[in-house]
């Protein structure tokens, strides 16, 4: 896939850019708690500001509504930006009630500019285009570097490159040209590990995957799907109620190439406080819940993939949420590490915790999107990416 690029990009000094950053973090006691995707984006911040140019930067953060919500503010992101980068970022909370971009305000130094979240406003989401005209007035140039929300078209995302000349940012570029090497020349063996809270999204993939890949192991909520269409008792636990003939519509079930897990740790509740145990499949009762794989299940996942080339890995194993819940998934990636393959992972909740083990080194690509990285393999069409190609 050929993108416009930023280094071919006519950015000359002076020029207005806004910059389509992912800053969606999470944020803690007013400030931010993990800036991974910060970090992500500085390499194409930092490029901008040697061009000497005026640097707009819009993000999103969380899910307000498109209404103003205080404990959705970006303005713990500006404080933490501006200490990475040595350089002033201001929060524009309203750009539309003074000049922030005036004479007066670059006469001595040049801040960077954020503006609020871009979410408070409900049109952002509704794609509205007389609302993504009003922002690229803004700017004299287009910059996505958001990869992670680049499947949403939302008016920031594939509305403002209608009306500015555009080009992809650096991190959106190594995004791309990475989960390529993943889509098209992937080394096989290929397997692909599938988990995390939601299943129904997961069922098109597994369908897709046990068609490409070599192997496709499911966990968490997909895998107690899986499970239960195979007649097992899965109590409460986290699944999309699908019956086992619907489901068979979608995906062959008795596939040798399909994985799932052969033991559980099981709870009467999802909470820290709450007293689990280890048992076989078939002795899950109903009032329980599954809340991370077995000891055997990890040990029988790790010999699968052991002749691996290529791993693909999307969402966790168990609630890695509950310290005493993560186990299964902590030592699963553990193992994955002495694996010599090409590694691929992303999203959020992989990424705190990765980050949290320090693990990020055991994969050769961590993607900044999980929804969007896993959209983009499956051959989808993401609006973000789609206007700023060639």
């Amino acid at each position: 896939m050929k993108l416009k690029t930023l280094k071919e990009a006519k950015i000359k000094k002076g020029m207005r850019v806004l910059v389509r950053a992912d800053f969606n973090e999470p944020i803690s006691g007013g400030k931010v708690s993990d800036d991974f995707r910060i970090k992500t984006t500085l390499p194409t911040i930092k490029y901008l500001l040697k061009k000497g140019v005026k640097i707009i930067l819009i993000s999103h953060l969380g899910r307000p509504g498109g209404k103003i919500d205080p404990t959705l503010s970006l303005a713990p992101v500006a404080k933490r930006l501006s200490r990475l980068l040595k350089n002033e970022v201001r929060l524009v909370r309203d750009p539309w009630k003074f000049d922030f971009l005036s004479k007066s305000n670059f006469s001595k130094h040049r801040p960077i500019f954020l503006l609020e979240n871009i979410r408070f406003w409900p049109e952002e989401e509704k794609g509205d285009l007389r609302f993504a005209g009003k922002f690229s007035s803004l700017g004299d140039f287009y910059i996505n570097d958001a990869f992670g929300a680049s499947h949403r078209a939302h008016a920031s995302i594939s509305g403002i490159p209608k009306y500015l000349p555009h080009a992809a940012g650096f991190l959106l570029e190594k995004e791309v040209k990475s989960l390529e090497k993943l889509l098209h020349h992937q080394a096989r063996p290929f397997f692909v590990i599938l988990g995390g809270a939601k299943a129904s999204t997961k069922v098109e993939l597994v369908r897709k995957y046990l068609k490409e890949a070599d192997g496709v192991l499911a966990g968490g909520a997909i895998g107690n799907t899986i499970l239960a269409a195979h007649g097992f008792e899965i109590g409460k636990s986290l699944a999309d109620r699908i019956g086992k003939r619907e489901l068979k519509k979608y995906i062959d079930i008795s596939s040798l190439k399909l994985f799932s897990p052969l033991d559980a740790v099981v709870s009467d509740k999802v909470s820290a406080n709450a007293l689990s145990k280890v048992v076989h499949m078939g002795l899950i009762r109903k009032g329980e819940y599954i809340v991370d794989i077995g000891p055997e299940t990890g040990r029988f996942f790790a010999k699968v993939l052991r002749p691996a080339k290529t791993i693909l890995w999307n969402g966790p194993m168990g609630v890695i949420e509950i310290e005493k819940f993560s186990h299964g998934t902590l030592n699963f990636v553990k193992a994955m590490k002495k694996i010599k393959a090409y590694k691929v992972t992303g999203g959020g909740d992989t990424i705190a915790f990765l980050q949290k083990h320090r693990l990020m080194n055991a994969f050769d690509h961590v993607s900044t999107g999980g929804g969007a990285m896993m959209e983009f393999l499956a051959g989808k069409k993401l609006p973000g990416i789609e206007v700023l190609k060639k």
